[in-house]
């Protein structure tokens, strides 16, 4: 009976162990090669991962180093959630070893400078200056200084572009960098019928232009050290009251059905000078030679801000990683990461101003040699002349500004609009706007973690 009873008790404990194995085997295994290090890497936008390079860099470092992705995307399913997850996750020290912050818009996804002053992030100065195929002079300096918190750099990008106004040399001058007051006085020599600002763009202008203040230069109204909002500032009324004096959409809209007929008529108003003022967004050198073609001679006079800078900011472009500051292995986290900032097997098309500096130069040069055919209607095009040397110096001091759109919180950007746009409605006054802002602005900056 005993003999029995043993052989009953194996019957079922060795196939159950059977199938545990193949359940191990089959599915996903928890038991990792000791001697490979394994970097998490956590995907918050959709294409928020080059499959080619990740697969090129876990093919080359097999048996060494392999990176997995964690995906905190809309796509995934954490649906709409994966970034609150994400950034619980990160405040209870659950910390992926490469981050990314985002791949479109003007702002991140993540509160990148939030981020960093709490010491999630890595500076990554030094892993620059330590690159043997690198170091700052092998790259543009300027962007990703405009990117520093607190003097360390924590993301790098592959491109960026410039954010301005521009506007007729005869009209706001040479200088660089003015105030409301300086901008209300040029208007005042306008012809009759004329727009400070106007677009063929199918978005509000007032919303557009309050975003670009935000984007550039946040600092002036918000102190993230002590939590305080300054919404209520003689600078900030009066960029709203600026905002509000732009006509939200333009009255000739809706005689042109096509976005395309709408900006070769709001061409024609600039060159008629009817136009003092345009959005401009710099992603090449052509840039200024077509605002000087449209306004005469442009000047890249900057937003108003008053403050004695420049009024330019820099939008960093496409993808923006950065590396935790737990990373379990940060020098093979940076092998991936400088990828973004390095010269490519194949060239990348033109998605801004190029950070690394020897493919810099070299779209410069592109565009120093080519002629561009510009398209003025009924299918004929005007052969502008190639951009000048001296057109390209121009654009490239324009690149040194501190102001950068990627240090703003879009949460703070949403709750701006939200409350000015019952400002420019008529359905709240001045003083009850900034004091709202201060409220509301200040309220969500102290329940951050």
């Amino acid at each position: 009976m005993r003999l029995c009873k043993q052989t009953l008790i194996l019957f079922f404990i060795i196939p159950l162990m059977l199938v545990l194995s193949a359940c191990s085997a089959g599915g996903e295994n928890t038991t990792k090669d000791p001697g490979v290090t394994t970097l998490s890497y956590a995907q918050i936008s959709e294409d928020g991962v080059d499959r080619e390079w990740l697969e090129r860099f876990n093919r080359e470092h097999e048996g060494e180093v392999q990176i997995e992705v964690r995906d905190y995307s809309p796509a995934s399913e954490h649906g709409e959630q994966g970034i609150s997850l994400l950034m619980t996750e990160i405040a209870a020290g659950k910390i992926p070893d490469i981050i990314e912050l985002g791949t479109s818009g003007e702002t991140t996804e993540l509160p990148y400078q939030k981020l960093a002053k709490k010491g999630f992030l890595e500076d990554l100065w030094p892993y620059i200056e330590n690159d043997t195929g690198l170091g700052r002079i092998g790259i543009i300096e300027a962007p990703l200084k405009a990117a520093e918190v607190n003097g360390g750099l924590y993301t790098v990008f592959s491109a960026f572009q410039l954010h301005t106004l521009t506007g007729p040399k005869a009209v706001v001058g040479d200088r660089i960098g003015w105030s409301v007051e300086d901008l209300l006085e040029a208007f005042e020599t306008m012809p009759e019928g004329s727009a400070i600002l106007e677009t063929y763009e199918d978005y509000s202008v007032r919303q557009h232009l309050l975003s670009s203040f935000l984007y550039g230069f946040s600092d002036l109204f918000i102190d993230l050290e002590s939590r305080q909002c300054h919404f209520d500032s003689e600078t900030f009324r009066s960029i709203l009251d600026l905002v509000k004096r732009v006509p939200d959409e333009c009255w000739w809209h809706p005689f042109y059905a096509s976005q395309e007929a709408r900006k070769y008529e709001y061409r024609n108003r600039q060159m008629d000078g009817l136009v003092m003022l345009d959005d401009t967004s710099f992603m090449y050198f052509s840039g200024i030679r077509d605002a000087d073609l449209y306004f005469g001679e442009a000047t890249c006079i900057g937003y108003p801000v008053g403050d004695g800078s420049s009024g330019v900011y820099i939008e960093p472009r496409g993808l923006k990683l950065a590396m935790s500051s737990t990373c379990v292995d940060k020098d093979a986290a940076w092998q991936y990461i400088r990828w973004l900032i390095t010269p490519k097997p194949r060239e990348y098309g033109f998605g801004g101003f190029v950070t690394n500096k020897k493919i810099h130069n070299r779209h410069k040069e592109w565009e120093v040699e080519s002629e561009r055919g510009v398209p003025v209607g009924n299918g004929d095009y005007f052969f502008d002349d190639p951009v000048t040397k001296e057109q390209c110096e121009y654009v490239t001091s324009l690149f040194d500004t501190n102001r950068s759109s990627i240090l703003l919180d879009k949460n703070v950007r949403d709750i701006v609009l939200e409350v000015a746009g019952a400002y420019f409605a008529g359905d709240r006054d001045l003083e009850q706007t900034v004091q709202m802002l201060n409220s509301r602005v200040g309220l969500y900056l102290n329940e951050q973690m």
